[in-house]
């Protein structure tokens, strides 16, 4: 885990190991540039000719960012793409502002153009959508994004993620489709708060060499860390399972298809699933797709295919299979990477949801955006990595229901998923897990700040591989929980 995470600047989740990078040069996603009439389409800003001055952050990692550097009017990014039919689609520029001043977004083509102004706060990610519909004609096309000041300043500073392209009959189609797809999170909004924990290929034992991750399974401490959750207070537990390296703690056959030795005989989801059902917690799992990290499952996977049907039909055979076999008891899905992995891909996204909904309709999806604007509206919570404000800006108010009214999450329900001790990971061997960053005073306040705002914390604790999360942590929970029952009037 690269230190940059506690600063907010890499999604943390993601686990970038920058050492690997180099060597995936070779290796990046290639989209077919080719305008879909039923479906978004995304033209991201890594993917553009890119004028001097502009860069690509992060450049080689499995996942594509933001561009950054763009400060003069005369600078632009151009896609050359294939349209399949002439006609109009409405367009929105994924942006976000370094300073504040007004910014003139135009998209153009074949002599057409449409506008809007940017106005949000700087620093802060918006989908700016256009003013009216761009016709685009039939064959290859040039789509050209430029940007200018509105008060005629010589220089600005925005940095742009992707242009979406959509026909407008589609993005209302689609919009009531997400919105009938939702689930009710009232059951989240009740549990109070959760915790998460990467239990993964690379987690070290408290003590000694870290044993192979079949055998970790099979000796995971389950009642033990099911009894902490329960001391810690927490309504549910997001267990992390493929990560960095990509391994699932339970014999799925679909995983076993694409790349043998990557699942687990003990099936450790059941057990922990049962564990905490019998004591009123819900588990939720966390799921990757894939990482740099990991090229032989990248390989496997279909993971740098321009036709996307082969990572996408490996992973709605996983997610199902999984939905399928643990019904409901498996409570939701917590999905890293949505904007700068599943996005750039133009990503089947009312598939995938139907897929992680298999074998339990109210199950929970999210997919995480990072700092980004939300990937897609087929998903129910935003997860919030790194949100520490309650009220998001304004956009989740007090008394309101706890989800997002206005912006890119707008129906949502408002999450925050929050480093507690020092990483995401305990990848450390030999070493303890280190104290909380709040004292139980401190955490009672954070509860009860989200609790305003029905938004729903989930506080990461790092776990050792035997399968349990620091005494410390818990005690501190403990307390915080006391503290924070104590102050409710």
């Amino acid at each position: 885990m690269v230190s940059l995470v506690h600063d907010g600047l890499i999604p943390a989740l993601t686990v970038i190991l920058l050492s690997a990078i180099p060597a995936m040069a070779e290796n990046l996603f290639k989209p077919d540039f080719r305008v879909r009439p039923d479906d978004y389409t995304v033209l991201m800003a890594h993917d553009a000719r890119l004028p001097e001055g502009l860069k690509c952050f992060q450049a080689g990692a499995h996942g594509k960012f933001q561009v950054e550097g763009w400060t003069r009017p005369d600078q632009a990014l151009t896609w050359q793409v294939t349209v399949p039919d002439e006609d109009a689609y409405a367009v929105n520029v994924l942006a976000c502002r370094g300073d504040d001043r007004p910014v003139e977004l135009t998209v153009s083509a074949a002599g057409r153009s449409v506008s809007g102004t940017l106005r949000s706060a700087s620093g802060i990610w918006t989908r700016q959508a256009l003013d009216g519909a761009l016709r685009l004609l039939k064959g290859p096309q040039t789509i050209t994004l430029w940007a200018r000041p509105l008060d005629g300043a010589a220089a600005f500073a925005v940095s742009v993620f992707a242009v979406e392209l959509v026909r407008p009959a589609v993005r209302d189609r689609l919009h009531e489709a997400a919105v009938a797809q939702r689930s009710d999170t009232a059951w989240l909004q009740k549990a109070g708060y959760g915790l998460m924990s990467h239990w993964t290929s690379q987690t070290c034992p408290r003590r000694g060499r870290p044993k192979p991750y079949a055998q970790a399974a099979q000796d995971f401490y389950v009642e033990m860390l099911a009894n902490q959750v329960q001391e810690a207070g927490a309504g549910f537990l997001v267990l992390t399972t493929s990560h960095a390296q990509f391994y699932f703690p339970a014999p799925i056959q679909a995983i076993d298809r694409i790349l043998p030795g990557r699942t687990a005989p003990r099936d450790l989801v059941a057990d922990l699933a049962d564990a905490l059902g019998k004591r009123g917690i819900r588990l939720m799992l966390y799921y990757h797709i894939g990482a740099s990290s990991d090229p032989q499952w990248l390989k496997a996977s279909g993971f740098w295919e321009t036709d996307t049907s082969m990572i996408f039909g490996n992973w709605t055979a996983i997610i199902s299979e999984v939905g399928q076999r643990y019904g409901d008891r498996l409570a939701g899905w917590w999905f890293d990477d949505g904007s700068i992995n599943y996005y750039y891909r133009s990503a089947p996204w009312e598939r995938l949801t139907r897929a992680a909904k298999a074998g339990n309709a109210n199950r929970l999806v999210g997919y995480n955006p990072w700092i980004l604007p939300s990937p897609t509206e087929f998903q129910d919570f935003c997860c919030g990595e790194g949100f520490q404000d309650a009220g998001a800006g304004g956009l989740v108010p007090v008394g309101g229901d706890g989800r997002y009214t206005a912006g890119s999450y707008q129906g949502l329900q408002a999450c925050a998923t929050l480093i507690t001790e020092g990483d995401w990971v305990h990848a450390h061997k030999d070493t303890e897990i280190g104290k909380p960053q709040w004292s139980a005073e401190q955490l009672a306040t954070v509860l009860s700040e989200f609790a305003k705002f029905r938004n729903v914390p989930i506080f990461n604790l790092e776990i050792y591989q035997e399968g349990t999360v620091s005494p410390t942590s818990v005690e501190v929970f403990k307390q915080a929980r006391r503290l924070w029952h104590e102050r409710k009037p």
